[in-house]
């Protein structure tokens, strides 16, 4: 069972809250950034960390204000691998399903 399948929706500490927090910090690319490191330094896989910020992009590709659709979605360039190899957040390129 992954790490997002036992989260409870009041669960302050799960990686949804956190990320939803992070969206409402007053630089919320540098929020979910720092989030997305720290995930992965507590032992957050690449694969859980895609899902979890696809989400998110998913549930903000519509907003009017696309400050957290962009703050969510240059993230995931570092979580996939799609930026310098020096900056990505794992070693591996993710090749997510299209």
């Amino acid at each position: 069972m992954s790490s997002l399948d036992d989260e409870t929706s009041h669960d302050m500490n799960s990686p949804r809250a956190r990320l939803e927090n992070a969206l409402q910090d007053s630089e919320p690319s540098r929020a979910v950034h720092a989030l997305a490191i720290a995930l992965r330094d507590e032992g957050m896989s690449q694969i859980e960390m895609h899902q979890l910020f696809d989400e998110f992009r998913a549930k903000h590709a519509n907003d009017t204000d696309e400050t957290y659709y962009d703050a969510v979605l240059d993230s995931m360039d570092f979580i996939v691998g799609w930026c310098s190899p020096s900056f990505r957040l794992y070693p591996t390129e993710l090749h997510p399903p299209t």
